[in-house]
């Protein structure tokens, strides 16, 4: 791996997850606060309350269910120097193209349960960085993650929706997942997806860009799909966990899969991302040991 990173340039994307509801959730501030703050507290870190941008429910809490608000007042909090934002919608969020785009690999009859949603709650930040230092977009997206798994045990969601991957997972996946990134470990399979054809002559990662500048492309015309996106799927866990990208012109390989040859493709001005480009180069029978598949 090279120590320094392509220069290239972040657009302050901010990261957003959706939870799908089977019905209105109703957990007041406090709780979520207290949710959060146990899973985290043995990484060191500790959530508090924006009490400004925090709306409270009035009268007692112990108030008949009918006497409570449809939706749960807007819940604001920091984790980790990151401020995130908890608001309830009485609706559901994905219809329409919205929820033909979204990457359900992962999750058999996944957007038929996202469909039947009655209602969803929004966990994005606010006021988010520059989006030019992996350290802090990691964090942003770890602050994301650990808040969606607290607002999921606390409320009837079917699942999260990781925005910049459009990756859509059963929520009893999530916490195994939040549970893994508290300990250090990249929640891979919710923040990454992928787009490609049968053939995957040209696999390309969704979800890298916000948080390194670049998404992964494999080019193959032999690969299928699934190897592709497991190839992709393992240098993007290497590189979240190591913080480094791969020299340019570099031979890398994985597991039982061919060796590739490592490129980099600039904003070229036609719309397209950066991206590190892997390029299969052969098949080998003693290849370098497999990092984690998706």
């Amino acid at each position: 791996m090279a120590n320094d990173r392509p220069a290239w340039p972040g657009d302050g994307l901010s990261f957003v997850a959706t939870l799908p509801l089977r019905r209105l959730p109703r957990f007041p501030a406090v709780e979520l606060l207290a949710t959060v703050n146990s899973m985290i507290w043995s990484a060191g870190a500790v959530a508090e309350l924006v009490p400004e941008l925090t709306r409270f429910e009035e009268g007692d809490v112990t108030a008949r269910v009918w006497h409570r608000p449809k939706a749960p007042p807007r819940i604001v909090l920091t984790l980790n120097g990151v401020t995130v934002s908890v608001l309830g919608h009485d609706r559901p969020r994905f219809h329409g193209n919205d929820l033909d785009a979204l990457d359900d690999s992962n999750w058999p009859d996944g957007r038929a349960q996202v469909a039947r949603a009655r209602a969803h709650l929004e966990i994005t930040e606010l006021e988010a960085g520059s989006g030019l230092d992996f350290d802090q977009n990691y964090d942003r997206a770890a602050a994301i993650t650990v808040v969606a798994q607290a607002a999921a045990k606390l409320s009837d969601a079917v699942g999260v929706v990781w925005h910049p991957s459009r990756r859509a997972i059963a929520v009893e996946n999530l916490g195994p997942l939040a549970t893994a990134l508290v300990e250090g470990q990249a929640p891979v399979p919710l923040w990454l997806g992928c787009s490609g054809g049968e053939s995957a002559e040209r696999m390309v990662t969704r979800g890298l860009y916000p948080l390194l500048g670049a998404e992964i492309e494999v080019a193959s015309t032999a690969l299928a799909e699934s190897v592709a996106r497991e190839v992709a799927f393992g240098l993007a866990a290497e590189i979240l966990e190591s913080g480094e990208l791969p020299a340019e012109d570099e031979k890398i390989g994985y597991g039982r899969h061919s060796d590739f040859h490592v490129g980099y493709r600039q904003d070229d001005g036609d719309g397209s991302v950066p991206a590190i480009v892997l390029t299969e180069v052969a098949r080998q029978s003693n290849l370098k040991s497999a990092v984690g598949a998706a």
